[in-house]
């Protein structure tokens, strides 16, 4: 009759196999996450009216629009603070802007995009900058 082994024997193997793998995982899918209440710095620019995506007019200093992150599946609510001295951002224009959301945020490393919504409709993109 044969001793039975330890079970260390078998999952060392096993956990060595896969710390390998999740420190050789592809840059792209690793995940950043964001603090709440904290001025993100991003550009984000507003799209113009086309069908049922878009926005007819300007938004200004405060704006608060629902985001989903390129690392969520959820929608944040975010305050959106133009830099000065712009004063509003006119649809087909770009600015530079701070993001307060209200919760933390996820974004992949590679993709730090986001999409902004109002009432469910696709109103803006952006992108967090470093």
């Amino acid at each position: 009759m044969t001793t039975p082994r330890p079970p260390t024997v078998f999952a060392l193997p096993l956990l060595m196999c896969c710390a390998s793998l999740a420190l050789a995982a592809d840059p792209k899918d690793r995940r950043i996450e964001y603090p709440a209440a904290a001025d993100t710095p991003a550009s984000l620019t507003l799209i113009a009216r086309e069908g049922k995506v878009g926005r007819d007019g300007p938004f200004y200093d405060d704006y608060r629009p629902q985001l989903r992150f390129s690392a969520d599946k959820h929608e944040v609510s975010c305050t959106v603070r133009i830099a000065p001295p712009r004063e509003k951002v006119e649809p087909g224009e770009t600015a530079e802007v701070a993001l307060r959301c209200t919760e933390p945020f996820h974004v992949f490393e590679k993709n730090k995009s986001f999409v902004a919504y109002e009432g469910g409709r696709k109103v803006g993109e952006g992108r967090l900058r470093d």
